[in-house]
């Protein structure tokens, strides 16, 4: 990234978005909170109705002003609207102090009464306390506003060149919907065009590459390495390319873009210190059933061997959220970025610091804790995705991330403090009381896997892998009117323990699992599919249903005393090898990492 020092600049941040683009009540107010709604008229203007109030500390329209005189070059910030009427404007502040409560600082009030379209400029105080400004308006007469932005000045600009990289699988109607979004919003525009290109790789083969690809665009076929193998591709084209990029980002295929979110994060590229240039840029993943809700901006792999969001599951339609979300998070090993929308600059990506072969799952989450990641965060760079527990798999949640966390934790010596094989166990035995014994198959495939060695997955055909996992997996039928008579919707997520008798036979037994002399029902039990345990449900069933009512469908689990045996003898050898196995096998994977990260190995893998 060059640097460019020149005389004080005027630059626009990011524009005010009046209108929601997305037809949602519950992302209104992501936007503005108001008495009356924000009208667009026949000239497409807004219309701000008389004798109201509309508030901008929003997600999307408030300005994270400490972030970006921390972070960036920019100063003397200022809010400009292009308006008429008669109306009152505020500024304000806000910030969270000392005891963690949330403060105020009105920064200003100015009244206006104006005839024709007149474009005001409005200072924020450079001394402001405050981590996030925003504005009020208070129309005394209707008014009608043409467009919003905050501003900065600047004697230092960068000169940034994004590669966007989307690797996909059979994702058509989201690849062609967001390739007309970009298109329109980034590619068609003079002022953005010259900063972005984007690689499409298809890992499916199924996009028509003369159709779709423009001078803009490339679509790359692909062999089916999964996310690793297309995200990694995408990065090679990039180091390959003719004009060099300064950062690449990455995103899903089957996620929901928010424009504004390219242009912010190229401002802020463009404006970034030199002493933060390394950060990785982490876009938010907003759920897509509750587009008001954020998932996650930065993950946090836990001493507990969870995977989750280090911030809280915050209501960006609250004005609390917007304040709080913008609080800095403090550096830890154990912190990753997800690549449904995440911008790494090439500092980072280079032929002998590629993603390692994982197939899908972990392999965001592996290359931040390899690469030492820094993270920066901005309200408004953000994508909305489906969430992961409306898609639960046990070959993806059971075998592949816990194959991956295995070989995760073992190639990097600053993850030991992750009792991953605890977790394991812990699942394993969750699973057996549960009657999945299918899904508990599937937990030792992945230690069996990892006991393989890093040859595993260096010769691994990820495709049929997961073909032969899926076809262990439960299989999930269509909920039918006599399954609903044994369901209970208001307790189904609902915690119950086991009274100590009950819990002492239910332990000691294995959920009945052991044969005993005991005379048992043959016992119908309802629980959640998925993660989470419910002993009081499942206590002495026969039948299990396990009812995922998002998808209407449910699985069924059957008590087996083989099968019981089976997988407990499996599991002891099994847990005998890895504590007997682990220090030797850790080291043989820290010696190949460099290699399987290397481009000169991605080159071999990529051709099959």
């Amino acid at each position: 990234m060059v640097s460019n020092s020149a005389k004080i600049l005027d630059i626009t941040l990011q524009d005010i978005i009046f209108q929601p683009d997305i037809a949602d009540d519950r992302t209104t107010g992501m936007y503005y909170r108001g008495m009356s709604p924000i009208l667009l008229t026949e000239n497409h203007d807004f219309l701000l109705r008389e004798e109201s109030f509309y508030e901008f500390l929003t997600y999307i329209n408030s300005l994270s002003v400490r972030k970006w005189r921390t972070y960036t070059f920019a100063h003397d910030f200022t809010l400009k609207l292009d308006l008429k009427g008669k109306f009152a404007i505020e500024l304000m502040g806000h910030y969270v102090d000392s005891r963690n409560n949330i403060q105020k600082e009105w920064l200003g009030r100015y009244m206006f009464d104006l005839d024709d379209y007149t474009e005001i400029s409005l200072p924020y105080p450079e001394d402001t306390n405050c981590s996030v400004v925003s504005f009020q308006i208070s129309p005394i007469e209707d008014t009608l506003i043409r467009s919003g932005k905050y501003c900065a000045k600047t004697e230092t600009v960068n000169e940034p060149f994004i590669s966007l990289i989307t690797a996909t699988f059979r994702k058509e109607s989201y690849i062609r919907k967001n390739i007309a979004l970009i298109q329109s919003n980034l590619f068609d525009d003079k002022e953005y065009a010259p900063y972005f290109q984007w690689f499409i790789v298809d890992n499916g083969r199924t996009l028509d590459v003369k159709e779709l690809s423009t001078d803009k665009i490339k679509i790359v076929p692909n062999s089916n390495t999964g996310g690793s193998g297309g995200f990694t591709r995408g990065m090679i084209e990039t180091l390959d390319n003719d004009r060099k990029a300064t950062h690449v980002l990455l995103m899903d295929d089957d996620v929901e873009f928010f424009p504004q979110s390219f242009k912010r994060l190229l401002k802020l590229l463009m404006l970034i210190r030199p002493e933060y240039s390394g950060c990785f840029i982490s876009g938010a993943m907003l759920e897509a059933a509750e587009k008001n809700i954020q998932h996650e901006d930065v993950g946090v792999f836990r001493p507990d061997a969870s995977h989750g969001p280090y911030k809280p599951r915050y209501d960006l339609a609250q004005e609390e959220s917007v304040v709080r979300n913008e609080q800095p998070i403090p550096e830890d090993v154990h912190q990753y970025a997800g690549w449904w929308y995440c911008c790494i600059p090439m500092s980072v990506v280079n032929e002998r610091n590629l993603p390692l072969p994982f197939f899908v799952r972990g392999d965001d989450v592996e290359y931040s804790i390899r690469s030492r990641a820094r993270f920066l965060t901005l309200n408004g760079i953000c994508i909305w995705h489906e969430g992961f527990a409306d898609k639960f798999s046990g070959a993806m949640e059971l075998y592949q991330v816990h194959r991956n966390d295995l070989i995760l934790r073992a190639m990097h010596p600053q993850l030991d403090d992750v009792q991953l094989i605890k977790r394991i166990r812990e699942l394993f035995w969750e699973e057996i009381f549960k009657l999945d014994y299918r899904g508990a198959e599937l937990l030792l495939d992945s230690v069996e896997d990892f006991l393989k060695g890093p040859e595993f997955i260096e010769s691994l055909d990820g495709e049929k892998n997961m073909r032969e996992k899926a076809a262990k997996d439960n299989v999930l039928r269509p909920i039918t009117e006599e399954i609903r008579r044994y369901m209970d919707p208001d307790r189904l997520y609902r915690y119950e323990k086991l009274p100590g008798p009950a819990k002492f036979f239910y332990d000691h037994t294995c959920n009945g699992q052991k044969r005993v002399r005991i005379w048992m029902r043959a016992r119908i039990g309802v629980i959640p599919y998925g993660f989470g345990y419910c002993p009081a449900k499942q206590n002495l069933a026969e039948t299990v249903y396990a009812v995922d009512v998002r998808r209407g469908a449910y699985a069924v689990y059957r008590r087996s005393h083989r099968e019981f045996r089976r997988l407990t003898e499996r599991y002891r050898r099994l847990m005998s090898r890895y504590d007997a196995e682990y220090e030797a096998l850790a080291e043989k994977y820290r010696e190949k990492r460099e290699w399987l990260t290397s481009g000169n190995f991605w080159e071999q893998y990529l051709k099959g």
